[in-house]
């Protein structure tokens, strides 16, 4: 009798943590596509600066992505805060990202002075890598999720780095950078992946919080005002110049999470992860 108790009590207990795990799971798999389904708000305040974070993936990668800046012609006045992630031992990405800092966005901001914004500013973040050359199969998972709670931090503020350099306030709280912009590889997966789950913690909050963006302000609006906050974290892959037919894994990898997904080949146009999700952009050739 007490040992069929014992069983019953058993299989009430893996049935209940069944039940609950399934339940958690539908709420995070809703909650993950609302948040990647949210709609950037069409409008922002007059004159706000903007936070930039820039992932440079070392090699080819840096070197395209310092391409696609010039060619966009960054505007330090609207870009205020520039922040760069590189990956350990990276010394070539953080000496690119000093010359373009110092050639480039110093040469904009001495040909149009009546309208930079005070105190432009950049900081330098080096996170471990997520794995490296030659590296253990068996040890990347490890050394993947110590580079991902780094790359947490950086989007949080909170890095060692971030602490060293003074940077304008006032755009910085909450710290979360209003754009990302990166080409891959690895670290790039991190950083991602990170500011999704941001972003789906701040939803989720935004769930129970009066302020929530996309409520309305009063019972008498007929449109809803987001708030602030409502813009940031938004993420922009760039698949690589060199990928022609095929995406690359990271592209594969972060292609359902990424806000927008930037192909440069007519031949890589409309792929997707898998049916119902979105597709890429062809937008041809971005760098100089």
């Amino acid at each position: 009798m007490e040992s069929w108790l014992s069983w019953t009590s058993l299989f009430l207990a893996i049935g209940n943590t069944a039940i609950a795990c399934i339940f958690t799971l539908i709420v995070l798999i809703y909650a993950l596509a609302k948040s990647q389904n949210s709609q950037v708000p069409k409008w922002r305040p007059r004159n706000s600066p903007v936070h930039l974070l820039v992932v440079l993936g070392s090699g080819g990668h840096t070197a395209e992505m310092f391409s696609m800046l010039r060619r966009m012609n960054l505007d330090p006045s609207k870009y205020t805060h520039r922040t760069y992630i590189v990956s350990s031992g990276d010394n070539f990405s953080a000496t690119k990202a000093v010359e373009f800092e110092t050639t480039h966005i110093n040469h904009h901001v001495n040909s149009n002075a009546k309208t930079a914004s005070p105190e432009p500013s950049y900081t330098i973040v080096t996170v471990p890598r997520a794995r490296r050359v030659h590296q253990s199969y068996l040890t990347a998972p490890f050394s993947t999720l110590n580079s991902f709670w780094s790359c947490l931090s950086v989007l949080r503020g909170l890095h060692p780095d971030q602490s060293r350099h003074s940077r304008p306030a006032s755009h910085l709280s909450p710290p979360y950078p209003d754009l990302i912009l990166t080409n891959g590889p690895a670290t790039a997966v991190c950083v991602i992946v990170a500011a999704r789950l941001l972003r789906l913690w701040l939803f989720l909050c935004g769930l129970f919080s009066p302020s929530a963006p996309g409520r309305r302000t009063s019972e008498s609006d007929s449109a809803t005002v987001p708030v602030p906050g409502t813009y940031q974290l938004r993420t922009i892959f760039v698949e690589s110049w060199a990928r022609v037919t095929t995406l690359s894994l990271s592209g594969k990898l972060l292609l359902p999470l990424t806000d927008r997904f930037l192909v440069q080949w007519p031949a890589l146009a409309g792929k997707k992860a898998w049916p119902g999700m979105k597709e890429t952009e062809y937008v041809g050739t971005l760098m100089d």
